[in-house]
């Protein structure tokens, strides 16, 4: 099912949350190269103080402010705007040193796009850019892009947990997406209320059935129509909650005694369809056992089954050159079984 406006609003308010935990490890992580660079160049307290905020306080200062806001998903937006100022605030603090500065620009970036959310991470570029103009002013625009290996060894870990951090959150994704993929498509071929094959699944796979049928093997596949006699007085005498109960109890007879190899669906209202792997006698015993499953149900409180079902089956034969003509066939059975209903009650 499509998510509602409740759904998405929820996941907006949950992106604050979600965005702290990769905030905390990426910028905690991300501070040891920084660190290192600091002590390798004996930065000043202004520096370390600097260190100290962006790096371990400001994700919670972030949480913070967006829990307070009443729009926690545009407030988390200015947020991730403000992480890519600060990372580009840091770049010309680090005097240009060129592997923390690119991974920096370049996590900070990733983190943007994995968001999903639309040109977040191009809008972010000009916080970037900011942030390395302001940082720029502030350091004389000292040029040192060498990276000593004690700066190499501490970018490492970034590098490494927050590709792998970001991979297992991708694999999640498309986990949850896969699982949602596949209730959408059971979705679209199964009926709502009876969890049966809905009618345009049915014929699909009827018309499979038909076509790969060996014809000399044609009596071991039958068609199958079933429907409820005088569906429209169930309805009106005991309310249509009434209705729908009797047809979850026909199709859970139904799905308790199908074989192997069969499929059966609702094609609407109160007509149901099944193709069986049976002869017509073995399929007769099949449908007096699903309709006294159907006759032992309480319905809607109801000792006694509320209505009667009327059937009708044909066999697979050569003479049927189409799944029409089978399916006419069957379904004029149907309607002589129901007019002997008809005529046996109307004797006196």
């Amino acid at each position: 099912m499509p998510a509602t406006k409740e759904d998405q609003q929820a996941g907006h308010n949950r992106l604050p949350e979600i965005t702290f935990r990769y905030r905390l490890i990426g910028m905690g992580l991300g501070g040891l190269p920084i660190m290192a660079v600091l002590v390798e160049s004996g930065a000043s307290l202004f520096y370390w103080l600097t260190w100290l905020l962006t790096c371990y306080l400001w994700p919670w200062i972030a949480l913070l402010w967006a829990r307070k806001s009443t729009n926690p998903f545009l407030t988390e937006r200015r947020n991730l705007t403000l992480d890519s100022l600060i990372a580009g605030l840091w770049v010309p603090l680090l005097h240009f040193n060129l592997l923390p500065s690119v991974m920096l620009v370049a996590i900070t970036t990733a983190d943007k796009i994995s968001t999903g959310i639309r040109r977040l991470w191009l809008y972010s570029l000009a916080f970037v850019a900011a942030g390395i103009l302001i940082g720029s002013l502030l350091t004389g625009f000292a040029f040192q892009p060498h990276s000593s290996s004690t700066v190499i060894l501490a970018t490492l870990p970034i590098m490494v947990l927050h590709t792998l951090l970001v991979s297992l959150g991708t694999s999640r994704l498309v986990r949850k997406v896969s699982r949602q993929n596949k209730k959408l498509a059971i979705a679209s071929q199964t009926d709502f209320l009876t969890g049966l094959l809905n009618r345009r699944e049915w014929q699909k796979l009827a018309m499979e059935k038909f076509n790969r049928n060996p014809r000399e093997k044609s009596d071991n596949l039958t068609l199958v129509l079933m429907d409820v006699d005088k569906f429209k007085g169930v309805n009106d005498t005991h309310g249509h909650s009434a209705g729908d109960d009797v047809l979850k109890a026909i199709a859970q007879s139904i799905t308790e005694s199908l074989p192997e190899n069969s499929i059966a669906g609702r094609l609407g209202g109160d007509e149901f369809a099944m193709i069986l792997p049976l002869n017509p006698d073995n399929t007769l015993c099949l449908i007096q056992s699903i309709l006294g499953s159907f006759a032992a149900m309480r319905v809607n409180n109801h000792r006694q089954p509320l209505c009667t079902i009327s059937f009708g089956m044909a066999a697979h034969a050569k003479k049927f050159q189409s799944l029409r003509q089978w399916f006419d066939a069957a379904d004029e059975k149907l309607y002589l079984h129901k007019n002997r209903k008809v005529l046996s009650t109307a004797q006196p």
